[in-house]
């Protein structure tokens, strides 16, 4: 850490700016959001990091109203209130830490993030959810979800693959996998719902045609997807072509996602292995912007 350079706090207004060497951070204080990251004058967002409990309903979800049974976890992250937020200089670390504290009150929840901003850029996201009762049904999934702007199309990942995969669906390969972002979606399925995810992901990169590009570190293990839609995009079409064409890119980094079944789509749920228990539980990645010869693969194996 000694031979990293310091990092600069702002606060202007309702936002707290971190200044590394090359990458700005921007948090709106009164929704506690990440709501911009700018790499050598690239914006890399193109919507906030936000907690995220839904997935669009699979053939098999929809057979078991997943809408009812679990549809309490839908908008729980939208009507995420602020608790506090709290801002450390760390400067024998060279960092900036803010601390996100949010009351989830349809689901009596409570989740934690703490973002910390390194000289070298990378920013270390730590995320933890705490129930408020035990009563609660499972989630659909346990993560985080932003956007990146148009023209981050290109995927890079090293976890299973390069089909998509599902904590029941676990049998591809770990090894290197590329594609476009386009070319996730799996479009054979007669009504849209989830697809792409990949499983077991040790680090992901998207990267626009510059060469620009996101990489998100596991510590040590993701669940990631990555698609031109969104959650609710997939769940309001009736077909394929119906969906809207975006340009940007929904990326999820998330701890789990649960099964997708298939003893039968009338009604059996995942096996209970594979579904998530609403209990205490967190998870952290590593976010860094990059422009450098060595890739991704190189740089999520170094040390910060």
């Amino acid at each position: 850490m000694a031979t990293l350079p310091p990092v600069r706090l702002k606060r202007d207004g309702a936002e707290i700016v971190a200044h590394s060497r090359e990458v700005v951070a921007t948090f709106y204080r009164t929704r506690g959001e990440l709501i911009s990251l700018v790499y050598k004058g690239t914006e890399l967002l193109a919507s906030p990091l936000r907690p995220d409990f839904w997935r669009a309903p699979t053939d098999n979800d929809r057979g078991r109203n997943m809408e009812h049974t679990q549809g309490i976890w839908r908008h729980a992250a939208g009507e995420a209130t602020v608790k506090a937020v709290t801002v450390e200089a760390l400067p024998e670390q060279h960092a900036v830490r803010v601390n996100v504290a949010l009351d989830l009150p349809s689901v009596s929840a409570r989740w934690e993030t703490r973002y910390t901003l390194y000289g070298s850029g990378d920013l270390l996201v730590e995320a933890h959810f705490e129930p408020g009762r035990p009563n609660l049904p499972s989630l659909p999934r346990l993560g985080m979800r932003m956007e990146l702007p148009p023209g981050f199309d290109q995927i890079t990942w090293l976890g299973r693959g390069p089909e998509e995969t599902y904590a029941d669906r676990a049998g591809a390969r770990v090894d290197v996998y590329s594609g476009s972002v386009d070319g996730q979606f799996c479009r054979d399925y007669t009504k849209p719902g989830e697809s792409g995810n990949k499983l077991d992901v040790r680090w992901v990169a998207l990267t626009n045609a510059h060469g620009i590009g996101l990489l998100a570190v596991g510590a040590p293990l993701l669940s990631v997807n990555a698609l031109h839609y969104t959650a609710d995009d997939l769940q309001s079409a009736l077909h394929p072509w119906e969906l809207p064409q975006r340009k940007t890119t929904t990326l999820n980094l998330d701890l789990r996602q649960m099964g997708v079944g298939g003893d039968n789509s009338w009604g059996a749920w995942p096996h209970d292995a594979f579904l998530i228990p609403c209990t205490e539980q967190g998870y952290r990645f590593r976010l860094l912007p990059f422009h450098r010869p060595e890739g991704p693969a190189v740089l999520a194996r170094t040390r910060f």
